[in-house]
């Protein structure tokens, strides 16, 4: 019996237009390709699921299809319908956390020495491209700086500080940012539409604030969920008692809490989070998460500028709560909370109790905000 496929590989993208918040990315491209103006090496960063690797898959469509058209490909040549199977035989991927060595590299540029054998080009993807070895990355710079004319390379990386200066010097870089939350959902919404999800708006965009810009994630948890519900409708509450998450009220509760330095409430909305299984490291980050928005908001003065949306991956209406919340601190309190968020994890990590950790660091930010 054939396996089901996972909705993020059902719904991966095939053409440029299908990319989600990656605008800047999609216009350079299609230029490039209305103009035939393509490089010989292209580096892809970003951080994980918003996109890289499905993006090197349709620029080498794009290099390789026999019918493309206003930075679309057709879908029906061989190299459309072999590329993104992944069963072509002149477009390799190489992961660069698994193949990393210097024989995997040198095997890479012993094939590239033949001509295509289907296409009318060749094209190679090295995934997680940093985590090649010193000697892997000599033997790819080698080839970087003479390529054949038939040879495309497509490097993805979450860690672009990682590749060396040389290796960024020979590469055209496009920089894939985090995916906001709103354009998540309208994607989540697409698909769950198709395939008779029955989740609602609240519940949708409460998974897409969870996926913290992956949109690999964001299908993931929407199919993980899907799954457990069935027919049943999925509401917010759902989402928050599956992944082990507080409601956003919850958080704000706490929050405003602390604004009005009242440390047994804090106490006991912790402990009502506890109790309801809450990952006590989720509750933190998002804290420290609404903690920065509110400074962001406070340098603004409180207004809503057309750049705020840019700034802050927020709901309006959670915009306009933490407006409020932010005319009672101060700019020089939220600056020495960063400082007290930014060990948090590690504390967590080195410590048996990472319930006391949060308690403290909750009650240390209300001392803060009394001085």
């Amino acid at each position: 019996m054939e396996s089901k496929k996972s909705l993020y590989l059902k719904y991966r993208p095939v053409q440029l237009d299908d990319l989600v918040g990656q605008k800047n990315v999609v216009a350079t491209l299609k230029q490039a390709s209305a103009n035939n103006e393509f490089s010989h090496a292209y580096l892809f960063s970003g951080d994980f699921g918003c996109g890289k690797t499905s993006t090197a898959r349709i620029l080498s469509s794009l290099l390789t299809c026999e019918n493309v058209k206003d930075g679309k490909v057709c879908g029906e040549c061989r190299a459309c319908k072999t590329i993104h199977t992944g069963i072509s035989l002149d477009v390799k991927e190489l992961d660069g956390a698994t193949s990393r060595g210097i024989d995997d590299i040198k095997a890479l540029i012993d094939s590239a020495q033949w001509s295509p054998q289907e296409l009318k080009r060749k094209v190679y993807i090295i995934d997680e491209s940093h985590q090649l070895t010193k000697e892997a990355t000599s033997a790819l710079l080698k080839i970087l700086e003479e390529p054949p004319s038939y040879l495309t390379f497509i490097l993805c990386t979450t860690e672009i500080k990682k590749i060396i200066p040389t290796i960024l010097s020979r590469c055209q870089r496009f920089n894939f940012g985090k995916i906001s939350s709103k354009d998540i959902s309208v994607r989540l919404k697409y698909i769950a539409d198709n395939e008779k999800i029955n989740i609602d708006e609240d519940a949708i965009y409460r998974i897409s604030q969870l996926a913290r810009g992956s949109m690999r994630d964001a299908v993931g948890y929407l199919e993980q969920i899907g799954t457990i519900a069935g027919d049943k409708s999925i509401n917010k509450i759902h989402i928050q008692k599956y992944f082990g998450v507080s409601g956003r009220d919850g958080i704000l509760n706490i929050i405003k809490a602390i604004v009005d330095e009242n440390i047994p409430l804090v106490l006991d909305q912790v402990n009502d989070m506890i109790m309801a299984s809450v990952n006590v490291k989720q509750i933190m980050f998002e804290i420290s998460d609404i903690f920065r928005n509110i400074m962001v908001l406070k340098s603004n003065n409180g207004k809503e500028t057309n750049n705020i949306n840019k700034l802050i991956d927020l709901s309006d209406g959670e915009i306009e709560e933490l407006n409020k919340i932010s005319k009672s601190m101060k700019l020089s309190h939220l600056l020495k909370l960063a400082h007290l968020f930014s060990d948090v994890e590690r504390k967590m990590d080195f410590n048996i109790n990472d319930r006391w950790i949060m308690e403290a660091t909750l009650i240390n930010c209300i001392a803060v905000l009394r001085k």
